[in-house]
């Protein structure tokens, strides 16, 4: 079983080598990796060529975003599954090990697993993803998703409607087209607070919402969870500026939908 790795980057010279070996030191037989360069021009191509060689294919071109660059990489992949892995992400060792035996187990389409949050070098907390929450919000998160490729080929590559959620648009389209999701009880990718979603949480919240409703339907319950979740992202921001950081965390552990456990 072929596993195609795709990462996307566009200068980001201080963490691209970290993902690139957290891919390149899974130490799985069958490994396709891709790395689609948006045109750097701060010395991230520089260290990409330092691999280049142990790559199965590496592209630095001017791109139209980040869904042109996840399209790119997924019409490049031959592999029988798919994941995405961004610069500044970094897979957990043995992930791919424990994706490979999860597909041979139980052949879903999808399998996903937790996210384990860094910031400011530290680990913050794990992300336990739930994909039966998907029609209420982003309840997985993209570096811990593995898709069989043949899925993108039946229900389609990422909509370049949207700037910032179209991995929430792709999962709840398969989710709604009764796409087999697996989810396995571990950690296998890392990610960092204060990604462009989280810069820019306004516009990730309202194309989640718009995606909500073109798939769910319009009706009053997604416009009451939609405020609810506005309200809850201002008093977590109000709650930080106050340095109240231990709520929370109490919050987060025994009262949020997805659990997030401290690390």
């Amino acid at each position: 079983m072929k596993i195609s790795i795709i990462t996307i980057v566009y200068n980001n010279v201080k963490d691209i080598e970290k993902t690139i070996l957290s891919v390149l030191d899974q130490k799985i037989k069958d490994l396709e990796y891709i790395i689609i360069d948006g045109g750097s021009s701060d010395g991230t191509v520089d260290i990409i060529k330092k691999y280049q060689g142990q790559l199965t294919a590496f592209v630095s071109e001017k791109d139209h975003g980040i869904v042109d660059a996840f399209n790119k990489g997924i019409k490049k992949a031959s592999g029988d599954i798919i994941g995405l892995v961004n610069a500044g992400d970094f897979l957990e060792i043995g992930a791919l090990k424990k994706v490979t035996k999860a597909f041979e187990k139980n052949s879903p389409d999808i399998i996903y697993g937790n996210i384990q949050y860094w910031e400011n070098g530290e680990k913050k907390y794990i992300y336990k993803a739930d994909h039966t929450l998907l029609p209420k919000f982003m309840s997985i998160n993209h570096p811990a998703v593995f898709i069989k490729r043949f899925i993108y080929n039946q229900y389609g590559l990422f909509d370049d409607t949207y700037k910032l959620a179209m991995d929430y648009d792709l999962l709840l389209r398969l989710y709604t087209k009764n796409v087999t999701f697996a989810y396995i009880d571990t950690i296998l990718s890392n990610m960092t607070h204060g990604g462009v979603s989280d810069i820019n949480w306004r516009l990730a919240y309202h194309e989640s919402f718009s995606i909500r409703k073109k798939y769910l339907g319009n009706n009053l319950s997604l416009y009451l969870s939609y405020l609810g979740q506005i309200g809850k992202r201002y008093a977590s921001n109000t709650i930080s500026a106050l340095g109240l950081e231990g709520i929370k965390i109490l919050y987060r552990k025994h009262y949020s939908t997805i659990k997030k456990e401290k690390s």
